[in-house]
């Protein structure tokens, strides 16, 4: 069922910062939260998440992002993933969690960076590089987290590429953080292959493009029909969305039932962990051995 092998990634690179501490009271002075620092963890977040689930999904992975920190670059070498880079700063999210009699809590998110701007030099460079090895690449997705790096003309450009190609350009856009915006512009993503949305993303949704709408602990809704979930013991949300578009840039939707079973339950194993964190394919595929007779050879 999983026959696509290697898959190409582009799209918006976060940094995700959590930074583990203990609650020790309260300042004599104000009301302020005192804290002792226990400990910190660094993970690829946004585009990189999808990264980091396709690797832990054992596929070939090319990522095409940019950022400025040497130990990203550490990160994605260490394991095994291609990648090409602009080197220019990139957003970071530092979440702090505070924990008191054994329960932890999320009490603040501090978000740093800005918009990137791509030149037409830059847009060219990575186009150039695009056409240079796509066709190794079994499937393409553009993860727009909104932080520049899929510029209209580069979007665009790409997903005629795959077009030409015949390759699968699956979507996925982020709406998490527009507060009231009233509009969500998604034109430049027209002709994609799939476009991945969630339930506030999909009253935007205007293009003529297969859509898959991803519906939290209800499943997913794919053509008018919902997908059921797996019942899953959820301990953070973080990161579903990408584990969900991450299995789906693997199967054919032609067999939908159980492709969108194999989404449904990658995602909800996604929820089971603390953060943005990949399941683990060994346990994914000990449910798959038990809800199917016959386990699929390409898995």
């Amino acid at each position: 069922m999983l026959n696509r092998k290697k898959v190409l990634v582009i799209g918006d690179l976060i940094s995700d910062e959590y930074l583990y501490t203990r609650a020790v009271g309260l300042s004599l002075e104000s009301p302020t939260l005192k804290a002792e620092y226990v400990s910190k963890k660094k993970q690829l977040g946004g585009a990189g998440n999808l990264v980091m689930n396709l690797r832990a999904l054992e596929r070939e992975v090319c990522f095409f992002t940019a950022f400025n920190d040497s130990t990203i670059a550490d990160t994605l070498k260490e394991n095994n993933v291609k990648y090409f880079n602009l080197d220019r700063q990139h957003n970071i999210k530092s979440r702090f969690y505070v924990s008191r009699k054994g329960n932890s809590y999320k009490y603040l998110q501090v978000n740093r960076g800005s918009i990137l701007v791509l030149s037409k030099d830059d847009e060219n460079r990575i186009l150039s590089e695009l056409v240079r090895i796509i066709d190794e690449y079994d499937s393409v997705i553009l993860s727009d987290y909104r932080g520049g790096f899929l510029s209209e003309n580069l979007t665009i450009s790409t997903i005629k590429l795959c077009r030409s190609k015949k390759k699968p350009c699956i979507v996925n856009t982020q709406l998490s953080d527009w507060g009231g915006k009233k509009d969500l512009k998604l034109k430049k993503f027209e002709n994609c292959s799939l476009f991945i949305l969630n339930e506030d993303e999909e009253q935007f949704y205007n293009l003529r493009s297969e859509s898959i709408t991803t519906l939290g602990s209800r499943g997913c809704k794919y053509n008018g029909i919902i997908y059921p979930p797996r019942q899953a013991k959820v301990v953070d949300t973080c990161g579903a969305g990408d584990s969900f578009t991450a299995m789906a840039s693997l199967v054919s939707l032609d067999n939908s039932l159980k492709a969108l079973d194999y989404c449904n339950i990658w995602a909800s194993l996604a929820t089971e962990t603390k953060g943005a964190t990949p399941p683990s394919y060994e346990l994914f595929k000990s449910i798959i051995s038990e809800r199917y007779t016959t386990k699929s050879r390409n898995c």
